[in-house]
């Protein structure tokens, strides 16, 4: 049979597809994201990268088809059927809503590309849309599915805890269950140890949403020395996960929230409202015309594929939502909190948390922990990335300094409650540290793809950063003396890219992630990053030039690269000259320090005193 299509996606069951590909002579094999194809290029078999087929239309179209759906998936009039204390739930869930949603509408669109351009004889199918596939065919014989082996999930099904007891890296990927079950032990150890009170009767007591006391030791001990209470309340990854971070609680008076201990008490009214939102979710759900009308004519048929996935999903986050909302509830009611302070503010505790609050008349203020994406490309995309969103909930923002405050401005943000007060986490990098000489390490922080939009999330995204980073390692091993460390982004996703990508083509490179960041930084000759990521200021505070790689056109735009804070590269041809013109001409190296730190003094406030100056204002606040 000729004109015979393969559709793979990561999920795809790899096994019987070998299996069944030694059927067909000459089949058209379609990888339809970045992992089917790096498995079919390390197994050297002939495909297409199928989002090729996507015109900018059709990637504009998937935006929006994601934003409308995440706007309108309840009903207005079924609002109040999720919502518990004026808080309604489905907003909790927009940010990973939107990074579970918009791979799914690009695969969905590329498959609809895929049948319109081929018209194929026969089609097997490995995904999960399959039936969206058969849609989509005049002959309905003509497709031949295979179930993956897994569904896509959300962003946040799988949470990477750090126990390194000492130096030794020990980062376990467990799942939220478990996560949940590893804090309540490790909770009941804590409070043992610190003498963890549970009320806190002080007028001066501020929480502290998902705080990291090792990045923030400086500011805790400023509350500390200011006499401010400081309770940690830490849902999503626990305060104390090391010796290190223990001594960093202690040292600062700080306590710990003991939601557990709040939860054993609110147990009945916790499973009425489950059970409450459990109807609303199965009376939502069998509504198939509803969510018909969302996709339209085009994409109806997606919701077969995904409406039980993401039912047991909304489910699962909501009921986790309704204990934390209660529980905060109880909490605010007995403890006397004058201001929630919170880094991430799109987050689902943090939602919880600022909107609990809100019920209790206690402001919230969001604290910059990152460089903000300033590109006018980004903000349609603010209510996910946390960058002044467009839905605010925070009554105030602390910021970096007066570059992001006019942003804050742009953005509709009252002027008046920005300020900008530094970055207390660098100020650490400020201090006098350690003396490495003269370093001849070049430090390579990857990120992977943007994919913040349908143009930045396709394989060929993460296929232009892996050609970047292919290059450097070319030029990097020639280069006499010189050695290359690799420290990826936090996200499991990129380094587990990254460590493939090295395994391949230089087994030898050593990673770096569980290394201080300031002794790394400082231990380096050159820092290498991507599209202007919050380490090119972590280099730029510690004295060394920085090449950023620009894989998108929108970093261009950024006011990081417009005030020549780093030198910017955007095209591979220039990756060579570039790094070597930094190593080898000691003039040009002082003029990029020198644009790098004129940059800085704009860009940061406070320079070293950040955490001083965020403790005094938040005194007057309170």
């Amino acid at each position: 049979m000729d004109n015979i299509i393969f559709l793979l996606q990561k999920e795809s069951d790899y096994s019987k597809f070998e299996d069944e590909l030694t059927k067909f002579t000459s089949p058209k094999i379609f990888s339809l994201d970045y992992e089917a194809h790096i498995y079919l290029e390390n197994n050297h078999i002939k495909h297409e990268i199928a989002d090729n087929l996507l015109s900018e239309h059709d990637l504009a179209q998937i935006d929006d088809l994601t934003l409308y759906f995440i706007q309108n998936w309840i009903p207005q009039k079924s609002q109040k059927d999720f919502s518990l204390d004026n808080i309604f739930l489905p907003s909790l869930l927009d940010h990973e809503l939107f990074f579970y949603l918009l791979p799914i509408f690009s695969i969905t669109t590329i498959i609809k590309k895929i049948i319109e351009k081929e018209k194929p004889a026969g089609v097997i199918d490995f995904t999960q849309f399959s039936e969206f596939t058969e849609a989509l065919l005049e002959q309905k014989d003509i497709i031949k599915k295979f179930i993956p082996k897994t569904e896509k999930a959300f962003h946040h099904d799988k949470i990477t805890v750090d126990l390194s007891p000492m130096k030794i890296p020990l980062n376990l990927k467990i799942s939220r269950k478990t996560f949940d079950s590893m804090k309540r032990v490790s909770g009941k150890i804590i409070e043992r140890v610190l003498d963890n009170n549970r009320d806190y009767d002080d007028a001066r007591s501020v929480l502290l949403v998902n705080f990291d006391p090792i990045k923030y030791d400086l500011l805790l001990k400023q509350f500390k020395k200011q006499e401010i209470n400081v309770i940690l309340y830490n849902p999503r990854k626990p305060a104390v996960t090391n010796l290190k971070s223990l001594n960093v609680v202690r040292e600062s008076g700080s306590k710990i929230f003991d939601v557990y201990g709040t939860e054993k008490f609110l147990g009945t009214e916790i499973k009425i409202n489950e059970l409450k939102f459990t109807k609303s979710f199965e009376d939502l759900f069998s509504n198939t015309q509803h969510f018909h009308g969302i996709l339209g004519s085009d994409y109806m048929k997606i919701w077969n594929s995904i409406k039980i996935s993401l039912h047991r999903i909304c489910l699962e986050r909501s009921k986790e939502s309704i204990k934390r909302i209660l529980v905060l509830s109880e909490f605010f009611e007995r403890n006397k909190i004058k201001l929630i302070l919170q880094w991430a503010e799109v987050g689902q505790e943090e939602k919880e948390c600022m909107k609990v609050g809100k019920n209790f008349n206690i402001p919230s203020f969001m604290l910059q922990h990152g460089r903000f994406f300033t590109s006018k490309k980004w903000t349609r995309f603010a209510d996910f990335t946390g960058h002044f969103p467009n839905k605010k909930i925070s009554d105030g923002q602390f910021v970096w300094g007066d570059l992001t405050k006019e942003f804050g401005k742009s953005q509709g943000y009252e002027q008046k409650n920005i300020f900008a007060i530094g970055s207390p986490r660098h100020d650490k990098f400020f201090i006098e540290t350690k003396d490495f000489g003269s370093s001849k390490k070049i430090l390579l922080a990857t990120s992977g793809a943007v994919g913040l939009s349908a143009d930045t999330c396709t394989a060929n995204s993460q296929l232009r950063h892996d050609m970047f980073i292919r290059e450097i390692n070319r030029i990097v091993k020639k280069l006499p003396d010189k050695e290359m460390v690799v420290r990826t982004h936090p996200s499991d996703k990129v380094t587990e890219y990254n460590k493939k990508l090295f395994k391949k083509i230089n087994p030898q490179i050593p990673f770096a992630n569980n290394i201080d960041l300031i002794e790394l930084i400082q231990d380096s000759e050159l820092v290498i990053a991507f599209n202007n990521s919050t380490i090119c200021l972590d280099a730029i505070t510690l004295g060394k030039p920085v090449i950023s790689i620009q894989t998108e056109d929108s970093s261009l735009d950024e006011e990081i690269v417009q005030n020549d804070g780093v030198l910017s590269v955007q095209n591979i041809d220039e990756c060579e000259t570039s790094i070597k013109k930094i190593l080898y001409d000691t003039d040009y190296r002082n003029d990029i320090l020198k644009k790098s730190k004129l940059f800085l003094d704009k860009y940061l406030a406070n320079q070293g005193n950040a955490s001083k100056t965020l403790v005094n204002v938040i005194m007057d606040l309170i």
